[in-house]
């Protein structure tokens, strides 16, 4: 008969070390599953959701202003380029309302209406001081007055056309008085009436077409 061969003492000291190994294993194992399983629903959470949200569309916001405050200073420069009398389109309110329709936050649109004006003026020289005073209370009285008739008169798309179009003309109202009080009156009207008539139109026309593209399945 074989003799059974007892452990020794080296041997018991192995196993109990791989056991006890395998029990520290198998405990961080759990503890970093309880820990992935906490960050994920951390990730998902919502207000982990939100606050990314808030990020994205803070940084979409930057860019899009970046974009339009750029094309602001970059159209007098085109315009002195090529001699081309581009103000007479008002580029400054279209670009506004590029704002207006791709960020559609009346307090990034109001910064805008400050900024365009202003960034312009001190990056190219254009416009003028007085004549940016006057575009930037022309362009804020569109951006206030269109809000509130928006919130008045509804969101569809002909309710939208004669809000716009009215905050425009009460702009113009504001941007030629204010040009009376700052500028000789002799240069108050430097841009033919009926060629301002249709630029506005055309810019209402424009906007409410785009933004109906835009909403249309919201």
């Amino acid at each position: 008969m074989q003799k059974t061969k007892l452990p020794t003492a080296q041997s018991k000291q192995q196993k109990h070390n791989t056991i006890y190994n395998y029990s520290a294993f198998m405990r961080n194992e759990s503890i970093n599953t309880q820990l992935n399983k906490a960050n994920m629903n951390t990730n998902y959470s919502p207000a982990a959701l939100s606050t990314r949200l808030k990020n994205s569309t803070i940084l979409r916001t930057a860019l899009i202003d970046s974009v339009l405050l750029a094309t602001a200073c970059l159209i007098p420069t085109l315009s002195h380029i090529t001699a081309l009398p581009l103000y007479q389109l008002n580029p400054m309110l279209l670009v506004l309302l590029a704002g207006m329709l791709f960020v559609p936050s009346r307090a990034n649109t109001m910064l805008l209406a400050l900024l365009l004006p202003t960034v312009s003026m001190l990056a190219v020289g254009m416009p003028t001081p007085l004549k940016a005073v006057c575009m930037v209370a022309e362009m804020l009285t569109i951006v206030s007055l269109f809000s509130l008739l928006q919130n008045r008169w509804g969101t569809s798309t002909p309710k939208l056309f004669a809000s716009l179009l009215a905050a425009m003309l009460c702009g113009k109202i504001t941007y030629y008085a204010l040009k009376a009080l700052l500028i000789a009156p002799a240069a108050l009207i430097s841009t033919p009436l009926a060629l301002q008539a249709t630029v506005t139109l055309g810019a209402a026309l424009l906007f409410c077409a785009a933004h109906h593209l835009l909403h249309r399945n919201k």
